[in-house]
Parts: C-alpha cells; sequence; structure tokens
C-alpha cells in the first residue's frame, strides 16, 4: 500500500513537472520572440552565428569596456536609441557600444599622429571627444527626422485606416492591410505593433510602446484615441477621422509657428553678413573720397 501510494505521489510530481516545463517553454519562446520583434530582428540565430562568429567575442570584449567607461548609459538606453531612429535592424547595442570604442580609439590615436609636442593631448582630447559624443548626436538627429516623417505620414494613413474600417475590416487587419499596401518608418513601426500582438502582447501594451518609441505629439494623440475608444466603446471609425483632422490641425500649426519663427532667424545671418557688406559698399566712396583717394 505505501509502495503504491508513493508511485502515485512520484506519477503526479512527474506530471506537474512536465505540465510547468511546458509551460515555461512556451514562456520563453514567448520572450524570445517579443525580444527579436522589439529589436526589429526576425533572422534565425544560425544565420546571425553565421553572420557574426568572427566579431562576437571582439564585440563583446569592446561592449563590456564601453559599459565601463559609461556606466550611466545601459544596452537598453541604447536600445531605446537605436530603435526610436530606426537602426535597430542594422546596428545591436552590443555593435553600437562596440564601434564607439573603436572611435574613441581612433580619435586617440589620430591625435597623437597628426600633431606633436602638447598639442598632441588638446587633439586627442578633441577627437576623442567628438567620437563620443557624435554618434548620440546623430541618433537623436535620425530620430527626430524620423518622428517628423511619422507626423507627416499619419493623416493619411488614419483616413485610409478608417475607411478600411468602415468597409467592415477589423483594426488589426486594417492596419495589416495599410502596412503591405505601404512603406515608410510609419508602416515600419505599425508592423512592429502588430508582431507584437501576435506574439502575446496586449494591444493597449503594443500602442503604449509605439507611442513611447516615436517621440511625436501626434502619434500621442493617435495612440491615447485609439485606448479611448478600446475602453469606452466608441465608435472607431469617427474618431479616426476626428483624428486625421486634428493631425493635420497641429501640422498647420507647426508650419505657422515655423514661418512666424522665420525672420528671428533670418536677423543673424543679415546683421552678421549683409549689413557689414552694405555698409562697406555705402560708406566706402565717401571714406576714401576724403581721404583724397577718388
Amino acid at each position: 500500500m505505501i509502495l503504491v501510494l508513493i508511485a502515485g505521489i512520484a506519477c503526479f510530481a512527474l506530471t506537474g513537472l512536465q505540465l510547468t516545463r511546458a509551460r515555461a517553454l512556451a514562456e520563453r519562446e514567448r520572450r524570445l520572440a517579443l525580444e527579436a520583434v522589439r529589436s526589429g530582428r526576425l533572422a534565425s540565430p544560425s544565420e546571425t552565428v553565421k553572420k557574426e562568429w568572427l566579431s562576437a567575442r571582439a564585440l563583446a570584449a569592446l561592449a563590456r569596456l564601453h559599459t565601463r567607461i559609461w556606466p550611466k548609459e545601459s544596452a537598453a538606453d541604447i536600445e531605446d536609441k537605436l530603435s526610436r531612429a530606426g537602426a535597430n535592424v542594422k546596428l545591436t547595442a552590443e555593435r553600437f557600444m562596440g564601434l564607439r570604442v573603436m572611435l574613441v580609439g581612433l580619435g586617440l590615436l589620430s591625435g597623437f599622429t597628426l600633431a606633436s609636442g602638447g598639442k598632441r593631448i588638446v587633439l586627442a582630447l578633441f577627437f576623442a571627444g567628438a567620437a563620443i559624443y557624435l554618434p548620440t548626436f546623430l541618433l537623436r538627429r535620425a530620430a527626430s527626422r524620423r518622428a517628423e516623417r511619422i507626423s507627416a505620414e499619419l493623416p493619411h494613413f488614419i483616413d485610409q485606416l478608417a475607411i478600411a474600417v468602415e468597409a467592415g475590416m477589423a483594426f488589426d487587419a486594417a492596419a495589416g492591410y495599410l502596412c503591405e499596401a505601404g512603406g515608410g518608418p510609419l508602416a515600419d513601426e505599425m508592423r512592429r505593433v502588430l508582431a507584437e500582438v501576435k506574439v502575446g502582447l496586449s494591444r493597449q501594451q503594443a500602442l503604449r510602446n509605439l507611442a513611447a518609441r516615436v517621440d511625436s505629439e501626434e502619434v500621442s494623440a493617435f495612440v491615447n484615441a485609439l485606448l479611448s475608444s478600446e475602453q469606452l466603446g466608441s465608435p472607431l471609425s469617427g474618431i479616426l477621422r476626428s483624428q486625421a483632422d486634428d493631425c493635420r490641425h497641429r501640422r498647420r500649426m507647426h508650419a505657422e509657428e515655423a514661418a512666424q519663427k522665420a525672420p528671428v532667424k533670418m536677423l543673424f545671418p543679415i546683421v552678421l553678413f549683409i549689413f557689414p557688406v552694405m555698409g562697406v559698399v555705402i560708406l566706402g566712396p565717401a571714406v576714401l573720397g576724403s581721404h583724397g583717394l577718388l
């Protein structure tokens, strides 16, 4: 009787272990798929190994050195910056850190090579500082331009989405159809949203991730409107129409604001370059005539 009880407990434990193991494996596969979608790299691990097996150790060593030199900037922060700039398909955080360390080393070497004496240190520090801040500056500029492109494409995309929804398509199906038919950064972001939903992330969280990735008021307003529509059960087509009009109104306001700033920006080149030349042209003959040179 005791042996039967022990065997039953063992079978029960093995069954629970198998169920827990299957659930853990499914959760692990879901997490890996979600990370692949977030990084924008959908290639298989074998392809990644084939492409990077020569430089994997060197990149890992350079990335560790980068972490020691700049401990405040983690790999997650760099991955977020790459994602905002749309460069996470070609660059990983490890590659970015490795390239930055290599640029700093190249800058130091160039400074010591091109100059002599005490100028070596100054030039080397200048090149190293430029190598540190230039990649971050380029990423920020690329992220800003990408956000502007997305804001410019958003009203037309929302209009097409509203038409598809009014025709009877669901939001995911309509967004997927528009992403397949078009291109650009907005289509790439919406593909990422749909991919995150497919691997198990909720639509609300995927849309919030979209608003966090794209630094744009129009995108944030669009995401908030979609979330409010789902929570309140409001008709989606009407909200999309109003959002398209609101996006166009925002763009007109930004254009008017930029037009009002233009005269102030033009004042500096006029004062620095045009007024001195006009002064020389107008006052030059008078000064020369007063001295008897004409």
